[in-house]
């Protein structure tokens, strides 16, 4: 699925393609908190969008927002050819994996984040260990680290499929799932973000597990240039007070939680160990 939504301005004569001209950048619509698509508006907001406002936006990049979701951001990308009809970056809570490594130019991370379980608030599961799914019904979305997680590690007793992660609320709302499992920041965006009747439909468990996933910016295979540029930007970007600001407003971090945890437990580091831009 891929649409096109709306343009940024500014332009970037003299940086490397696909950023010397107008960028296609993908983002999933349907995790507030890290990014959603706004019908009223037109536009997308949540951490994600920022960030591509921040990364791009201020070094004077013109970027269109898209539409893409889980099962199409790979083929959006495309061959590693630019083709402005479909999309040249993105930014979608895309974790490193071995096989994206191996097909896509990465650049970051921009975040890092262990999974987590979201539970209807109304009716609640315990969950404190990765033990305690098992026995659970769970609803993971299609072609996502956390379903590999699910399916490799957890063995659930019912496994429900979801292409969304709007199809994962929509089973915790009608009672056929008891959880739905995620990277732990869109499970809190969600929870934090989302409200009915004044009230948050959905809670997260006490549960964190799994690997830490590390989120990328990602471009078709052979975008060298693009990539290092991009990843220095990044890196720029995630040790800036701004990023630590849009944590707080994109997750709902309060007082508690210090500058200093926020960092500790969610910003990784750009090293040269971990460059995933085609050499």
């Amino acid at each position: 699925m891929l649409s096109l939504i709306g343009a940024a301005c500014s332009s970037g004569p003299g940086l490397p393609a696909p950023f010397d001209g107008t960028v296609q950048v993908g983002f999933k619509p349907t995790a507030p908190g890290m990014s959603e698509f706004l019908g009223t508006s037109g536009n997308f907001q949540g951490f994600e969008p920022k960030l591509v406002e921040h990364v791009l936006g201020d070094a004077g990049v013109e970027y269109n927002s898209v539409l893409v979701t889980a099962e199409s951001w790979q083929d959006a990308l495309g061959d590693g050819n630019t083709n402005h009809n479909r999309v040249d970056l993105v930014v979608a809570d895309i974790s490193d994996t071995a096989g994206r490594e191996k097909g896509f130019d990465m650049a970051g991370p921009y975040l890092k984040t262990p999974q987590g379980a979201l539970t209807s608030a109304a009716h609640p599961a315990v969950v404190k260990r990765q033990e305690d799914l098992a026995p659970l019904r769970i609803c993971t979305v299609a072609n996502t680290t956390s379903r590999a997680l699910v399916d490799k590690e957890v063995k659930p007793r019912v496994r429900l499929d979801g292409h969304s992660p709007q199809d994962c609320l929509d089973d915790l709302n009608n009672g056929s799932a008891d959880v739905f499992v995620s990277d732990y920041l869109v499970l809190r965006g969600i929870a934090m973000n989302k409200r009915e009747n004044g009230k948050h439909p959905y809670a997260l468990t006490e549960g964190k597990f799994g690997r830490m996933q590390y989120l990328m910016a990602v471009l078709p295979k052979g975008h060298t240039q693009a990539c290092q540029w991009l990843r220095g930007r990044l890196d720029k970007y995630i040790k800036s007070s701004t990023w630590v600001a849009e944590m707080r407003s994109n997750f709902s971090f309060g007082t508690d939680e210090t500058d200093g945890n926020l960092r500790q437990d969610f910003q990784p580091l750009i090293s040269t160990a971990d460059n995933l831009c085609t050499a």
